[in-house]
């Protein structure tokens, strides 16, 4: 986490976590889950990766307290050396059915940066419906002034009974996409 912190692009912090106790408070105060290799293969600098290396870790937690905390929201970090291996889009998938299982109606971003192609690219894949816009919003890594954000919904009480989060990451079958909220598009 404090290596992501540190690039500076994708996650609004600006200091590194204390210590592991400050981490797991923030990461792990709900439920959070980790994506580990299989089988030996390749990263995406060719590099050879163990069986169980970590690829991935992502949470699902309440975006808001109380009368809204059925709405939740999600952290996603890939290690660098995995990016653009479809590490994310299984940890996507995965959470859309984890998120419902776990009792969840709906799920919202906060803060998708617009320099952030991949993960907006990502997310629309998936049915993620963008519903917000806050310009101006980071001081990121690598962007030139301010960059927006954007907020990204996704009606978790839509999602099938019968969705295979596998089938969709390995490209097999679509994502099933949200139905849109027309009083969030002005």
């Amino acid at each position: 986490m404090n290596d992501i912190i540190n690039e500076g692009r994708t996650w609004p912090f600006d200091k590194q976590f204390a210590d592991e106790t400050a981490y797991r408070g923030y990461f792990l105060s709900h439920d959070a889950f980790v994506v580990r290799a299989l089988d030996p293969g390749l990263d995406s600098n060719h590099a050879t990766s163990a069986e169980g290396d970590v690829l991935g870790a992502f949470y699902v937690k309440p975006n808001f307290p109380g009368r809204c905390s059925h709405v939740c929201n999600g952290g996603f970090i890939t290690d660098p050396r995995f990016r653009q291996r479809g590490v994310g889009r299984l940890m996507g998938v995965a959470f859309l059915a984890l998120a419902r299982d776990l009792g969840y109606s709906a799920s919202y971003f906060n803060l998708v940066f617009e320099s952030n192609k991949a993960s907006l690219a990502l997310w629309e894949s998936l049915g993620f419906e963008r519903v917000a816009t806050l310009p101006q919003a980071a001081r990121l890594e690598g962007v030139q002034g301010l960059d927006t954000a954007y907020g990204y919904h996704y009606n978790l009480a839509e999602l099938p009974e019968d969705f295979e989060p596998a089938a969709v990451a390995e490209g097999r079958v679509e994502a099933p996409t949200s139905t849109r909220i027309s009083s969030y598009n002005t």
